[in-house]
């Protein structure tokens, strides 16, 4: 009787329960666009609370800043996100939409997306505060570094607009012909591929495929199964075509399928926006969303990557596939969908640098034991798994972590450093099995695995810079874990010309080696390390020749200010004989031949960096959650 009289004292409805839970816009009509677009009973069940009137409605209305809340949303934004017709509600924008509501994992300003420059410009500062011993020269290329990124940050909103804005409404809706669907459905499941290839196809079943694959062509599904089935058939058609043209010899006839594996990628994009957005959550759902991170990966977009994670955990908490995998109980399907989910939480939440996982879970060293009879997982994308959770004992050590540990960091971080050695054997093991790696490029993956590898030690080492709780240590290897990093890149750059070389990397951490880059760019700063400024001035370059996209391209303007900034340490002509070197050869110089010992490195600032950074007086406070 209340909901009655209040609603009618409006002159409308009131929320109904289902936008009320989902905290979404209502219609307020009966039934409401969203539960009619869903099909699913639009109830307004619930009791509703009176309104606040008068006074205290405006003191309720603007509560006092809390540390815990979200950043502030501008009306123009919200009403954007939430006021698009109900029968095309674009799928990424609602996820955001969600992450401002409940402060979850991405860091943003308004339109503009976690980006590369904000955090720059918050460590900049802190080394402008915190390193003593600087000339008034190097000081000065730090401020003017800082004055680059705000002209960035500047410009920034509108290159994000743009970058976003291009691509609306392009593709149209594509369906791999029957004979097409079948040459995949029997070569899928032969050794055609080698192992590597194979587990990327196991979240999606041959007979689900099948089933999703002639539904189509019949018409016979709803229509929100067929924007759902039309992101998972194409998306499948694209991976298969991908590692088919790995395994063709016929320039010509390579020519032509990537042509055609591109358009089936553009039509499942363009159907990865359709989604609904109140579709009840299925295993069809979760493996479109899956299949959107596979479409948009090696793209370096950080925005892009948390909307998908958040949307793919969400649904497979719904499904309760966690507590699922872990009885034991789940198909393949549902196994494999689980496995990606936590790969993709454990690597997000450790790039933005937050406590806060999506997945309640703790994946055991031995989960796969529960599947005897399913084939085992190939060692390609276990590593990948063992790096996840690594990163998902590290996460729970950040500042901003309510969890309350037994062991200190520094106990933790040397048993995490044992474990990445351990790693790190495995990995040149796995450079050794030539057989498995059909259909895949080998040098290039074995790149990126080394760049996600090396990406989580420098985090690793930074963890243990910082920790307070633990005597100094040299930065030495931080340095030496950065260089690594970018060389891993520098060599995955050299063999990437292709686009089948990037099909099937873990693409949340790929293309963001902010925090080595900025390590480097501090230590010619600081000391005028020729070798340093090489790798700097390599990884420049590489970015040049790597794709258009709108996170590339601010990395690489950024590297490229940098870059400039730091050229000026280097005078003499010795130097510049050294920095000319790599500018002889057609690609970038490959640092993974530089030898990085004492004899390499030419130091003409006033002090070394590793006594500058002396972690008992300053601290070194870089963007750990650049990695």
């Amino acid at each position: 009787m209340m909901n009655e009289l209040t609603s009618s004292a409006r002159g409308t409805l009131s929320v109904c329960d289902l936008c009320h839970s989902r905290k979404v816009r209502c219609d307020r009509k009966d039934p409401c666009g969203n539960c009619q677009d869903a099909e699913i009973p639009c109830n307004r069940q619930r009791a509703t609370k009176r309104r606040c009137t008068g006074k205290r409605r405006q003191e309720i209305s603007s509560p006092a800043p809390s540390r815990l809340a979200g950043p502030a949303i501008p009306n123009s934004e919200f009403d954007e996100l939430v006021n698009t017709p109900n029968d095309m509600v674009p799928f990424v924008p609602v996820s955001r939409a969600r992450s401002y509501q409940a402060n979850e994992l991405i860091a943003s300003k308004a339109h503009i997306l976690y980006d590369p420059v904000y955090d720059a410009q918050s460590t900049i500062q802190r080394q402008l505060r915190q390193l003593p011993g600087l000339t008034l020269d190097r000081r000065g290329v730090l401020e003017t570094a800082l004055s680059v990124m705000n002209l960035l940050s500047d410009n920034s909103r509108f290159i994000v607009q743009d970058s976003q804005g291009g691509n609306q409404g392009a593709g149209s809706p594509r369906i791999p012909p029957t004979e097409f669907l079948v040459w995949m459905l029997k070569d899928i499941p032969t050794d055609r591929f080698g192992t590597f290839v194979a587990d990327f196809f196991r979240h999606i079943s041959t007979s689900t495929l099948k089933h999703m694959g002639f539904s189509l062509l019949g018409h016979k599904a709803s229509q929100h199964e067929s924007i759902i089935y039309t992101v998972c058939v194409n998306a499948v058609a694209y991976k298969f075509l991908t590692t088919t043209i790995n395994l063709e010899d016929d320039q010509d006839i390579a020519l032509e399928l990537r042509k055609n594996a591109m358009e089936y990628r553009t039509a499942a994009q363009t159907a990865l926006k359709q989604i609904p957005l109140l579709v009840p959550p299925s295993l069809g759902l979760l493996q479109a969303i899956l299949s959107g991170v596979f479409l948009h990966q090696g793209s370096g977009d950080v925005g892009l990557s948390g909307d998908l994670t958040k949307a793919a955990c969400k649904t497979c908490t719904d499904l309760d596939l966690p507590g699922k995998v872990l009885r034991g109980h789940a198909t393949e399907e549902e196994f494999f969908c689980f496995l990606w989910c936590y790969n993709l939480d454990r690597t997000h939440a450790y790039k933005v640098r937050t406590s806060r996982c999506l997945l309640d879970v703790h994946l055991p060293p031995t989960f796969a034991d529960l599947y005897p009879h399913f084939p085992p997982i190939a060692e390609f994308l276990l590593i990948y798994l063992d790096l996840a959770r690594v990163q998902d004992t590290v996460v729970s050590y950040l500042p901003d972590s309510s969890a309350h540990h037994a062991s200190s960091l520094y106990d933790t971080g040397e048993y995490m450093l044992l474990q990445m050695q351990s790693i790190e054997q495995r990995l040149n093991q796995l450079d050794t099995l030539s057989s498995e790696w059909k259909g895949l490029h080998r040098q290039t993956e074995m790149s990126a695995l080394r760049f996600a590898y090396q990406s989580v030690m420098t985090g690793i080492l930074y963890q243990l810079q910082t920790d307070s709780d633990q005597p100094p240590r040299s930065t030495d290897g931080y340095l030496q874990s950065a260089r690594q990093e970018l060389s891993a890149l520098v060599s995955m750059c050299h063999t990437a010309e292709k686009q089948t070389a990037v099909s099937f990397l873990n693409w949340t951490i790929l293309l963001y080696p902010a925090t080595a880059y900025l390590v480097l760019f501090c230590n010619v700063v600081a000391t005028s390390d020729i070798g340093d400024f090489n790798l700097m001035k390599s990884i420049a370059d590489c970015l040049t020749q790597t794709g258009i996209s709108y996170p590339l391209v601010q990395l690489r303007t950024l590297f490229q200010n940098f870059l400039g900034l730091s050229q000026g340490f280097f005078g003499d002509e010795r130097n510049m004989q050294l920095l000319a070197d790599p500018a002889d050869t057609a690609y970038p110089v490959n640092p993974l031949f530089m030898s990085w010992d004492n004899t390499d490195f030419a130091f003409t600032g006033e002090e070394s960096f590793a006594s500058m950074l002396d972690m008992s007086e300053t601290e070194l406070l870089l963007p750990y959650d650049l990695l």
